[in-house]
């Protein structure tokens, strides 16, 4: 992890550690996705076994998900998918911000990029069905399906981008930070998946929206995590977009 990750993702934990603690309610695992219920529903990708079909032990974690989200910065040894663990407990704790917009990621990148050059990190399967409204797409993928490009491409194509999509697991990876290093101040961001984060400290790194989503139905949800569907499967849950003051979000 470099310096400057470790810092963003300390900010993180810090401004969940001004928020009210609540005890671990309920975790749900399941072969793509993690939920857990604390003051709310927290989702979070699961970064070690994702999509794997495997039998598992639950890992002893902590009542206080003030505590869980701790790991995020510092995960236990021997804890398979402790960050993402950390990350759904954040989610389950910070409150969902006034201002949202219930618009999907997707339609915003529509907008936003129309004409532009549009780096998309990360394979997203709505992004199959774009393309012919930008000047360029690039798909940037650690590993990359077809049509995609490789991460190591980003040092080159990251600067010439407009807009930028990125993946919310690339805090849970280790190379947001670099990845935000490498896009020009003029360029729109937007942090997307179910794993975002809802924290103000992210403006503050360039990312200009958060794309995230707000757990309307708790029950449902878990039994859909459970059952082990990805996130574009799941049920019980709106996808809300947070930006900060200085840009507005088109709904049309």
């Amino acid at each position: 992890m470099t310096g400057n990750q470790k810092r963003l993702l300390e900010e993180i934990v810090l401004a969940v550690a001004r928020l009210p603690d609540a005890p671990v309610r309920d975790i749900v695992r399941g072969n793509h996705m993690l939920a857990i219920t604390s003051a709310r529903t927290g989702l979070c990708t699961r970064m070690e076994r994702h999509g794997q079909h495997v039998r598992e032990e639950a890992p002893p974690v902590p009542e206080s998900a003030r505590e869980l989200s701790s790991f995020l910065v510092a995960p236990p040894p021997n804890f398979p998918d402790a960050v993402s663990y950390a990350m759904a407990a954040i989610n389950s704790l910070l409150p969902v911000p006034e201002r949202m917009v219930p618009l999907k990621a997707q339609d915003l990148i529509r907008k936003q990029g129309e004409g532009k050059n549009v780096a998309v990190i990360g394979h997203f399967s709505f992004v199959e069905k774009m393309g012919g409204e930008f000047r360029n797409l690039w798909v940037l993928e650690i590993h990359p399906r077809p049509g995609d490009l490789p991460a190591e491409a980003a040092a080159e194509l990251l600067p010439l981008a407009d807009l930028v999509a990125l993946t919310a697991t690339t805090l849970l990876n280790g190379t947001c930070a670099n990845i935000l290093g490498l896009i020009h101040r003029e360029a729109f961001t937007i942090m997307l998946g179910p794993s975002t984060p809802f924290v103000p400290c992210l403006f503050d790194w360039g990312i200009n929206a958060l794309a995230g989503c707000h757990v309307v139905n708790a029950s449902l949800a878990a039994s859909c995590v459970r059952e082990g569907r990805p996130f574009k499967h799941l049920r019980g849950v709106e996808p809300l977009i947070w930006t900060c003051e200085t840009n507005s979000i088109p709904t049309r």
